[in-house]
């Protein structure tokens, strides 16, 4: 079992942060429900590569940046950022790829 002083510093940040955000997320949703919108028949490849692009780029840096404020500023563990850097970047290695062939497959097979 862990010390009491290592739960509230590494477990309870965690979970409130990840509750607060959670909550905040419904709110916003609750009040503004999305619009639904009118999709396109065939959008073009660049369209999907900016997406892709875009959505890898947003998603690297957010787990940059969870791993900077509760590993390396409220853990102290300073070697987790590079292992996240170099893990996270072998994980997009893997599956941009994967992406790029599930579109293509969907596009191939789409009415």
């Amino acid at each position: 079992m862990a010390p009491t002083g290592d739960i509230w510093r590494r477990i309870v940040p965690p979970l409130v942060a990840a509750f607060v955000v959670f909550l905040a997320m419904v709110r916003v949703a609750g009040r503004s429900p999305a619009e639904p919108r009118a999709s396109e028949e065939r959008s073009s490849w660049g369209t999907f590569a900016r997406y892709l692009a875009v959505t890898v780029a947003e998603g690297y840096l957010a787990l940059l940046g969870i791993v900077l404020v509760f590993h390396v500023w409220l853990a102290r563990d300073h070697g987790a950022f590079r292992s996240a850097a170099a893990g996270a970047a072998a994980l997009l290695a893997i599956a941009v790829p994967v992406f790029v062939v599930i579109e293509a497959v969907s596009r191939r097979f789409r009415p």
